[in-house]
């Protein structure tokens, strides 16, 4: 009863912190630890009466958990957090839904930029280098070789909007200069730390059809007065060198949420209502499949002979990195208290084992006996883990339950079966000597 009362006052406190209020979550996290630690000898208890027409090995092995209950609860315990933690990280991981839309790109994509990446910056903003047609044609014959080796690839053009009052800046590849592009700002909140006044650039692009088709907007949903589609919620201000006012006619988007994607754009007739034009800044190669280190290098190479710049997936440590490495944490705390539980009570039982090999038990029966405690605690122990895990996650995401409909099967299976079955191989695998003496009493 009072386990029970300990995880209903756990995920009570969970729910209603709603991962907002630390001390609810510090005292919903210490109430399902004690319920977990209370809770740990009636399921060695039920794991015993389970096994009753289990093999004689395993049923003694089931049967001396619930003799030692004491010990084997606190090592169930022990090993439920490790791999409750180890669950939690795992299934947190994989509910992350913005960590897949985060970073600069996707790692199927490549950004070829003519100059520096958004265009370089000026003394008047953003610059790309002006290029004239048959340079151009020349720069997309090395994007074609760029993208020839990709899966399934498919090349869009990217546009800027120019102002054409702006004067061209010095500075662009070559000998031509670059001609500062418009964008558009977000206010900074003065909270975080920016003034009143200030903006933050927002690269903004041409909504070529190729663009739209990308991003998946039909045309037919852009209004007609429409001058701006984005992604953004704040109120926007038109950013050039010689204008400065606020965005109007804003239609918001949904789009993927990397930086350097076009999820800013201007309408063909927001181009001509703000007298405008465009010019070529880049190209975003769309791969079927992930972009591998040799096909990076391989585009690099090109991009370097031609004068282009390539921008590709930031570096940074993937959800795959931190599941595999939050597995291979738990599995080794759980392994290493189960060869210490293990290892005390194989030693208590000893006048058992030489009873056992004096009737005539084989070596196989004795590495039985090790591998169901081993194997049996293992499996109980990341069940029960799991289970609190996604009970406790349940509570503080209650608000939105279907951030936990991404189930990562992978790394659970190897935390819920992968563990037991390498506790029940170790155990058979260092067990199975015959004991010592059979014939002499051990002293008590």
């Amino acid at each position: 009863m009072l386990a029970a009362l300990m995880i209903v006052a756990g995920v009570v406190c969970l729910g209603l912190a709603n991962q907002t209020r630390p001390p609810l979550i510090i005292a919903g996290a210490l109430a399902m630890t004690l319920g977990i630690l209370l809770i740990s000898p009636l399921a060695i208890r039920a794991l015993a009466a389970l096994g009753g027409r289990a093999p004689v090995a395993v049923r003694l092995a089931l049967r001396d958990l619930a003799r030692h209950q004491a010990r084997s609860g606190a090592a169930l315990a022990a090993i439920s957090l490790a791999l409750g933690i180890t669950a939690a990280i795992i299934i947190s991981s994989a509910s992350d839904k913005s960590a897949a839309n985060a970073g600069n790109l996707s790692d199927t994509q490549i950004l070829v930029w003519i100059g520096q990446p958004e265009g370089g910056n000026g003394p008047d903003g953003p610059v790309v280098p002006v290029r004239t047609p048959a340079q151009l044609r020349v720069l997309a014959a090395a994007v074609h070789q760029i993208a020839e080796p990709l899966h399934h690839s498919e090349m869009i053009a990217l546009d800027m909007p120019v102002n054409p009052a702006d004067k061209p800046q010095p500075g662009g590849q070559g000998s031509q200069g670059g001609q500062p592009v418009a964008g558009i700002g977000a206010p900074l909140n003065p909270a975080s730390g920016g003034r009143v006044g200030t903006y933050s650039a927002i690269p903004l692009y041409v909504a070529a059809p190729a663009v739209l088709r990308y991003l998946g907007i039909s045309p037919a949903t852009i209004g007609p007065a429409t001058d701006f589609l984005t992604v953004h919620a704040k109120q926007l201000a038109v950013t050039t060198p010689s204008t400065f006012a606020s965005a109007t006619h804003v239609q918001r988007i949904q789009a993927p949420s990397y930086t350097s994607q076009p999820t800013s754009l201007i309408t063909l007739g927001g181009l001509r209502r703000w007298h405008w034009i465009q010019i070529q800044s880049g190209w975003l190669v769309q791969s079927s499949q992930p972009v591998t280190a040799a096909q990076l290098a391989a585009a690099r190479d090109v991009a370097a002979k031609a004068g282009l710049i390539i921008e590709a997936r930031n570096s940074q440590a993937s959800l795959a990195t931190i599941s595999a490495a939050a597995t291979a944490a738990g599995a080794l705390l759980a392994l290493g208290v189960l060869a210490m539980t293990v290892a005390l009570m194989r030693t208590e039982a000893a006048g058992d084992l030489r009873t056992l090999t004096a009737a005539g038990a084989t070596s196989t029966t004795r590495r039985a006996l090790t591998a169901a405690t081993a194997g049996g605690l293992a499996l109980l122990g990341a069940l029960l883990g799991s289970a609190s895990a996604y009970l406790a996650l349940a509570a503080g995401h209650l608000s939105d339950l279907s951030t936990l409909s991404r189930v990562p099967l992978l790394y659970l299976a190897i935390t819920v079966l992968g563990v037991p079955v390498a506790a029940a191989l170790t155990g058979w695998t260092l067990a199975g000597r015959k004991p010592p003496s059979i014939a002499r009493r051990v002293f008590e």
